[in-house]
């Protein structure tokens, strides 16, 4: 599996280090903190997705076929490459939010606004990896984009309004770790459903049951 990871860094590596500092310029610009957490959430799953055309287009399936990889690696690799990247985009929030609060503004570091936007972005891809990706190995990437496109913009909106939420309804005295547990642990459940439901998917297109 770290060999199918290499070649997938390897292909996105210049449109991921474009998002990337894109992605922390907009961290630095006072009073748009959640804009620019939704922006890393969007660069973090956007490198994956282009990953999983380029392997359509290129016919690597194909390829891959052919190789001593199991089903549950040639899928696995693809969750595993989103959370890669979406632990990237949780350390350009907080280093960027970090710098904000020290450098730029010089009104300190809001450690209970930092975890919360970090909670909600990893929820949020938590939500968005697990529904969507299912759909593109049902689908193909070229069928199954506007349902991404629809998915993903449904997923964004709800991170927005789940960081203003959040800021309304702090519960004082509610451990954020306990939060953070709760969170990790649905989501653990939500991805193992969705491994097995893309595995299946990946299983039938290849035997051409969707052709």
């Amino acid at each position: 599996m770290i060999a199918l990871l290499r070649k997938d860094i390897y292909v996105a590596d210049k449109q991921a280090r474009l998002l990337i500092v894109l992605a922390l310029i907009f961290c630095l610009i006072p009073n748009m903190g959640a804009f620019s957490s939704t922006y890393a959430l969007m660069t973090a799953f956007m490198i994956p997705i282009n990953s999983l055309a380029y392997d359509d287009k290129s016919k690597w399936d194909k390829y891959a076929a052919m190789l001593p990889y199991r089903i549950s690696e040639l899928v696995g690799s693809k969750y595993l490459l989103c959370v890669i990247y979406t632990g990237l985009a949780f350390l350009i929030v907080a280093v960027g939010m970090a710098v904000q609060g020290l450098v730029v503004t010089k009104a300190g570091i809001d450690w209970t606004e930092l975890w919360e936007t970090e909670l909600v972005l990893i929820v949020t891809m938590a939500f968005i990896m697990n529904l969507t990706l299912p759909l593109l190995y049902r689908f193909g990437t070229e069928r199954g984009r506007m349902l991404m496109i629809l998915m993903l913009g449904a997923a964004l909106g709800m991170g927005l309004g789940l960081v203003k939420i959040a800021k309304v309804l702090r519960i004082p005295g509610l451990p954020l770790p306990a939060i953070a547990a709760a969170g990790a642990a649905g989501a653990v459940v939500l991805t193992a459903a969705s491994l097995r439901l893309s595995m299946r998917f990946y299983k039938n297109r290849r035997e051409g049951k969707y052709d």
